[in-house]
């Protein structure tokens, strides 16, 4: 989860700044590695036990880490927290986990990196919250032709390429609206005590999806132990550790520096890709990717800056 917090502090030393930025590094290589990480248990549990597994060993960290537990507020705040849940853990982690099923893990986190395009897009047609101008046109345009390289990265047939990559999109699309959900939401709460809820309305809405779908909730194979060192990190580490990390940083960096490692992650991820699961990456990949990657940086640029 990647909720930003806005606060930052001039006057912190050197050496402090230096540490925070080598925690933002860290909890961005994490956050590539997750792709490779949920690729491998596809081998043996579903996208949707994935989900819940890893979002139940988040929520119960998350539970011991902060008190007041779950804090119930308006129902109005209590609906934005559901959608929010909806977009940013169920929609979101079952297109990315399904996509991973039919697209590398190199791909769908290029694709996904495109999410705060969305977030821009959104605001300008939707909520009509930003102007759209020249420089997003430039940038739309740079990532349309980003995201046909990197679709050209496929095998020829439609379920091993196409129907991944553009459930990876969806994932980024979805992710834009999650974002739009929390900054609406107004409370006193820590970032901790949100996410908390935030995982609590996504492990509700997961659940009934698969009692109504008809998925099964028990996998014995998570017991195993690649599998359980793998959710374990999914949701201890990428989950809970690197949220907490992650808003720790915002508040000593500012969100503007700590944001720039955000581009690094599908770095890391076409990296383990080649490297853990051996997929083929071409230049076009690779182009396609910053090209995508610019397209972001442009349409998020300050207009003065």
């Amino acid at each position: 989860m990647k909720i930003a917090s806005s606060l930052t502090n001039p006057s912190e030393p050197v050496l402090s700044k230096i540490l925070w930025h080598g925690v933002a590094l860290f909890v961005v290589i994490v956050w590539g590695s997750t792709f490779a990480s949920t690729r491998i248990l596809l081998n043996s549990l579903t996208p949707e036990q994935i989900l819940l597994y890893r979002s139940l060993i988040a929520l119960v960290l998350l539970l011991l880490l902060a008190r007041p537990r779950l804090v119930w507020h308006s129902a109005k705040t209590e609906l934005l927290y559901l959608i929010a849940g909806i977009c940013g853990i169920t929609l979101y982690f079952i297109f990315e986990n399904v996509a991973l099923l039919y697209t590398y893990s190199s791909n769908a986190a290029l694709l996904v990196t495109a999410s705060p395009l969305f977030t821009v897009l959104i605001a300008s047609f939707v909520f009509k919250t930003q102007a759209f101008n020249q420089r997003i046109l430039v940038a739309c345009l740079l990532a349309l032709l980003g995201v046909g390289m990197v679709l050209a990265n496929q095998s020829l047939s439609l379920s091993q390429g196409l129907v991944g990559n553009l459930l990876a999109l969806l994932a980024g699309l979805v992710w834009a609206f999650y974002n739009f959900a929390m900054e609406k939401v107004d409370d006193a709460l820590s970032p901790i005590l949100r996410t908390q809820k935030v995982f609590f309305y996504g492990i509700i809405t997961t659940a009934v999806y698969m009692l109504v779908t008809g998925k099964h909730f028990v996998n014995q194979a998570a017991l195993e132990p690649l599998n359980l060192a793998n959710l374990g990190f999914l949701g201890v580490i990428a989950s809970a550790l690197c949220y907490v990390l992650w808003n720790r940083a915002n508040h000593h960096l500012g969100v503007v520096q700590t944001s720039l490692y955000l581009y690094f992650m599908p770095l890391v991820a076409v990296v383990l890709g080649v490297w853990l699961l051996a997929e083929h990456i071409t230049w076009m990949t690779v182009m396609g990717g910053l090209l995508i990657t610019l397209a972001v940086v442009l349409a998020n640029a300050k207009k003065n800056g």
